[in-house]
């Protein structure tokens, strides 16, 4: 039962403290137009996007470049992974930033990142002590668990559109039971909506939302998908018609097409063969990169993968249908998040998607501080996000064989520890099943004896 919602201005304050001194400390020291690593992930986006509204070949680096110079700005030392890999409905919703010039369109993209993750870390507490009953201490531990870990600076940092994507989704999952049951079909439109902004801005990481929405065992969540799907395939239809319109729908899709093969060939960045050493904020998550260490075969590795996901996903899908309590439906959709960062390419910073899992991980060492699934969760998600001084990772990854386990640990820690921490969600989830089943058992049997005794 939902509880009177107290303090939540203090919610609010906590949140918006702990997210706006992230971007304050992001936008200090930025050098937008002289560092290459300052929202350089945006910086290509946006020159992609630019291109797009103009009608020009939006996946053309060449057409890239010519923005960069136009606003002044300092380009990649080696366009080698800055490809822009983003589909044009991604373009379309961002195309309202090309009214305005780079550097601050990257200012503007970092602030409403921050302010839409202050209002989701605010809904997630909230929802902590709506459903989970957690008090004022306990939830103000939600905001810095949150924002203190180093994979969300690096989506700040690089401007990254995870951010604000991973927020929208914490905001589907949070308001999907809002409101009064006479207004639950409009006020459903706000989860939706907020998950439709989500798979524009990145498809292949809220999708894994939506899938777990989809399959829960309630009728609200199904009703937010629904919702999804309608906006999503509006606004894709309404984008392919304007594009077919003005005769570059052709032009776009190819491009697109034709820059997803290069980049995923042999020897490319995105390649899941690829050795790149990279700083663990950076690596790729994906089972087939795992595989990919030691497995050149595409045919072997694709079937192995796909085997390997498809036992996994059955585990997860058997544990979603069984949920009873709102901890297991949290639990449940973090786990799809976990799977869908092994199942689709992933940069690891794209793993804040998975701190929809906290205010479980809060209320859960609140509850019983000896128990060891929720440890090992804060654990594995540290371990996505901490590793060596990348200098020392690089030099020690340049003395090992091609074939060796201390390089397939330094280049896979990442998506080793995304495998791991699928693995204790599920036993979580099965322990918290149990728990209700008991705690449902204890209830039956004291109403027994009170009949008894009346």
């Amino acid at each position: 039962m939902v509880r009177p919602r107290r303090f939540t201005w203090l919610d609010a304050l906590i949140a918006a403290c702990a997210a706006g001194g992230l971007t304050a400390s992001t936008l200090y020291h930025a050098q937008l137009r002289t560092s290459t690593y300052a929202a350089s992930d945006f910086k290509t986006l946006y020159a992609s996007v630019w291109c797009f509204v103009h009608r020009m070949d939006a996946y053309s680096v060449a057409n890239l470049k010519q923005v960069f110079v136009a606003n002044n700005v300092e380009q990649p030392a080696t366009w080698w992974g800055h490809a822009p890999v983003y589909p044009w409905p991604t373009l379309a919703v961002l195309s309202p930033f090309a009214g305005i010039g780079l550097v601050p369109a990257a200012y503007l993209l970092t602030i409403l990142s921050g302010v839409l993750m202050a209002v989701a870390i605010t809904g997630l507490m909230r929802y902590a002590a709506d459903y989970f009953d957690l008090g004022p201490f306990w939830r103000i531990l939600i905001a810095p668990l949150c924002t203190i870990g180093p994979l969300f600076a690096f989506g700040m940092g690089m401007a990254n559109v995870s951010v604000a994507t991973c927020a929208f989704c914490f905001m589907a999952f949070v308001l999907r039971n809002s409101g009064t049951p006479w207004s639950r079909g409009v006020s459903l439109w706000l989860p939706g909506t907020a998950l439709a902004l989500a798979f524009l801005l990145k498809p292949h990481l809220a999708v894994w939302v939506g899938i777990a929405m989809l399959l829960l065992p309630e009728r609200a969540s199904r009703a937010v998908v629904i919702r999804c799907a309608a906006v999503v395939g509006g606004f894709t239809a309404a984008t392919a018609a304007f594009l077919a319109a003005t005769g570059t729908l052709g032009l776009q899709t190819h491009s697109y097409l034709a820059m997803l093969a290069e980049e995923t060939s042999t020897g490319a960045s995105m390649n899941a063969t690829s050795r790149e050493v990279l700083p663990v904020a950076s690596q790729i998550t994906s089972l087939q990169s795992i595989l990919g260490f030691w497995i050149g075969n595409p045919t072997v590795r694709v079937s192995l993968s796909c085997a390997a996901l498809l036992g996994l996903g059955f585990l997860v899908l058997r544990q979603t249908r069984r949920v009873d309590s709102e901890r297991g439906a949290m639990l449940a959709v973090s786990a799809w998040c976990t799977l869908g960062m092994l199942a689709t390419y992933h940069r690891a910073h794209d793993a804040v998607l998975l701190l929809l899992v906290v205010p479980w991980v809060v209320d859960r060492i609140r509850r019983a501080p000896q128990a060891w699934p929720a440890w090992a969760v804060v654990v594995l998600y540290g371990a996505m996000s901490l590793s060596a001084q990348f200098p020392d990772v690089e030099r020690w990854v340049a003395g090992l064989p091609t074939y060796s386990l201390a390089g397939f640990l330094l280049l896979r820690q990442v998506g080793l520890a995304d495998l791991l921490l699928l693995l204790v969600l599920l036993i979580a989830m099965t322990k918290e099943r149990a728990h209700v089943r008991s705690q449902a058992m204890a209830v039956a049997e004291a109403h027994d004896d009170l009949h008894a005794a009346a």
